[in-house]
């Protein structure tokens, strides 16, 4: 062991002890190429393909780490709770806002908007409103906003949430806006707002003095329910509910003024008969015409005497008069009111107004002539004529002296300067029969009684005349009666006996009065 060592150190120290010369020779030869071994070169390939390796490593781990972020910052960009940034549904920015805040904020304002949505119309401080139907298609746009780019590829996401960016997207709601009840909408501001014009009328007439009143007219006003419509419509068509409508309306004129009724209310016609001097008739005859002194018959109305009057009793003050009963006079209450509804035809056809109901005598009247008589018996006969004219007719009747008169005052029927009057003709005579012998008991012997007068009958044609200015330029036939013919009447006492050898014939057959169905008041 210490030999070895001793030798290490001799070996040292030998060198040490080289000389300078034998140090350069080294150094020389140290410095001179030297000749590379095998494994020297593996080494080195080894080395480098461990130096690409790992640089490539580098890219590979750097490239992994690049797309490891840039995944993350897309699943960053794409899960977003709410609406995505950019997101606008009617103009307004809900990114990063929930579903639910989002809606209830939009629902609230559609419902303001919805309110607001009133059709007004507007007219001297009154107004008419309509609400309108507001309907949205709200809920299918928050959905489509809330689920943009929340489905399909996870890049395709990424890119339409990194377009917003730059390029905000905008969902529109869209409404439906229809308005119901239009006509009747319309109707309701046509009550409150249209005002009838009011014609003039007569407000009153005074018989006694056969004055007229009247009231005036008054102007009206009816809205344009045309335009109404039109602008209705307008608001509907543009959304536009802010401002009210104001309502058009025109001034409608009275057809009929006071200036008019003042020229056209007069005298139409009039007519006079002169009555007997029979107290108790001329009572009658009062009583009957005074029941329609003043009368207002109204714009197609018909008047009826008999109506008018009722039975002509003894209760009503009515007396015993001569009246015809089958072609005989006898003493009746109410007797001579035929004199009444003659008088009163003769008057009313004259006007021009229509006759509905009239009646001829058993015979000819001597107060007027042939034909233009009207006889009435309640409630057989009645004498009826009706108001034609589009205004009240105004009837008047006076009794004085014995004389008879009813007029006629109202509106004129007929065309100007036209005025009527009547003629009558005798056509035929209706030759009477025998006279019927009744016998009668009561009656002296070899006396008779004449109970009836015979009278021939007779047939007349009445005929209406339209005359102006003095000429009769239409005629035509009213109406024809016939009178009949009445056999008289004769009742008979006993024959006088004489003591004779020779008997008398025998009494002959009592004669058999026919019936009658006259029944006339006269």
């Amino acid at each position: 062991m210490a030999k070895d060592t001793d030798n290490r150190v001799d070996e040292g120290e030998e060198k040490d002890l080289e000389t300078p010369a034998e140090s350069f020779q080294e150094e020389e030869s140290a410095r001179a190429p030297k000749k590379k071994s095998g494994r020297s070169i593996t080494a080195t390939v080894l080395l480098s393909l461990a130096i690409v390796l790992f640089l490539a490593g580098g890219v590979l781990g750097l490239l992994y780490y690049n797309s490891y972020r840039s995944l993350e910052e897309m699943k960053a960009a794409v899960d977003v709770e709410g609406f995505y940034p950019g997101i606008t549904i009617d103009g307004q920015d809900v990114g990063g806002r929930s579903y639910e805040e989002v809606r209830a904020e939009i629902l609230a304002r559609q419902q303001a908007e919805a309110d607001a949505r009133v059709l007004t119309v507007a007219f001297e401080g009154q107004s008419f409103t309509l609400p309108a139907q507001s309907s949205y298609d709200t809920e299918q746009v928050l959905v489509d906003a809330y689920n943009y780019a929340k489905e399909g590829e996870l890049k395709e996401r990424y890119e339409k949430v990194s377009a917003l960016r730059t390029q905000p997207l905008d969902f529109t709601t869209t409404v439906s806006v229809t308005v119901d009840k239009v006509d009747a909408f319309i109707q309701e501001i046509e009550s409150a707002v249209n005002i009838p014009a009011q014609d003039a009328t007569v407000g009153a007439f005074d018989a006694q003095s056969k004055t007229f009143t009247f009231t005036d007219e008054v102007a009206g006003r009816t809205m344009n329910s045309e335009k109404l419509r039109a602008y209705i419509d307008a608001a509907i068509n543009t959304g536009d509910f802010s401002a009210p409508i104001a309502l058009e309306v025109e001034s409608v004129l009275p057809t009929v003024t006071k200036a008019q009724l003042e020229a056209q209310n007069t005298l139409l016609a009039s007519f006079t008969t002169k009555t007997t001097s029979s107290t108790s008739r001329n009572t009658n005859i009062r009583l009957c015409s005074s029941a329609f002194n003043g009368y207002v018959l109204a714009p197609g109305e018909t008047f009826s005497i008999n109506t008018l009057t009722g039975p002509r009793t003894s209760a009503k003050g009515y007396k015993e008069a001569g009246s015809i009963q089958n072609g005989i006079m006898i003493q009746e209450p109410g007797g001579g009111v035929c004199q009444v509804s003659t008088t009163l035809f003769n008057a009313v056809v004259r006007a021009g107004l229509e006759i509905e109901e009239r009646h001829g005598h058993s015979w000819p009247s001597d107060y007027v002539k042939i034909g233009m008589d009207a006889a009435i018996d309640y409630p057989a006969k009645d004498f009826k004529f009706k108001n034609t004219s589009d205004a009240p007719i105004y009837l008047v009747s006076t009794f004085e002296d014995r004389n008879l008169t009813v007029e006629v005052y109202g509106k004129p029927i007929l065309e100007e300067g036209v005025t009527i009057d009547l003629r009558s003709t005798t056509d035929s005579t209706i030759k009477r029969g025998s006279d019927i012998m009744v016998f009668d008991e009561s009656v002296a012997p070899g006396k008779n009684k004449t109970v009836r007068k015979g009278r021939d009958g007779k047939k007349s044609t009445t005929y209406i005349q339209y005359i102006k200015n003095g000429e009769v330029f239409e005629e035509k036939v009213l109406f024809t009666t016939t009178y009949p013919a009445i056999r008289a009447i004769i009742n008979y006492g006993p024959e006088i006996v004489y003591e004779d050898p020779n008997p008398a014939p025998s009494e002959p057959d009592t004669p058999v009065v026919p019936p009658e169905e006259d029944n006339i008041w006269d």
